[in-house]
């Protein structure tokens, strides 16, 4: 009986990991890139600015639930419930979704209460120079980990 449940749990438990490496794989979690690691489409293990903003470009689509061009403060906040329950539940404490969608409405400078393709552009291409702390036109492993401890 005892062996029955000792494999019982540890076949739960293989389960259990393997989904969540799945989960972490397919959102670049098992990339050395982290998350961003989605955006590394040629797999070298550096994201350029090229991959950075097409990635960022598929990432705005998919916000614009309404496809008019803008995303709210609604679109983004579905966007990302719908995010974290794919990556497996996250950060979704509501105090950090509240960051999250404050961080994000910082894009919209032009106070109209949504983010244009535009300005979620200009912002892109500044966190990307931000985090390109070497100026190579590159975030690697490196840069991205620096990013993740200083938030």
């Amino acid at each position: 009986m005892n062996r029955i449940l000792y494999l019982t749990a540890g076949a739960a438990l293989a389960l259990g990991l393997t989904a969540t490496a799945a989960m972490a794989q397919g959102w670049g979690g098992g990339s050395p890139l982290g998350m961003m690691g989605r955006y590394d489409t040629d797999n070298d293990g550096k994201i350029s600015a090229a991959e950075y903003d097409a990635g960022r470009s598929q990432d705005f689509a998919k916000m614009d639930a309404d496809s008019d061009g803008k995303v709210t403060k609604d679109e983004y906040s579905a966007y990302q419930t719908q995010m974290m329950s794919q990556w497996g539940g996250g950060n979704s404490d509501p105090s950090r979704m509240q960051h999250r969608i404050d961080k994000f409405m910082e894009a919209d400078t032009d106070g109209d209460g949504a983010v244009s393709a535009d300005e979620y552009k200009v912002a892109g291409d500044a966190r990307f120079k931000d985090m390109d702390t070497n100026g190579d036109g590159f975030i690697d492993a490196s840069e991205t980990a620096a990013m993740h401890g200083s938030h």
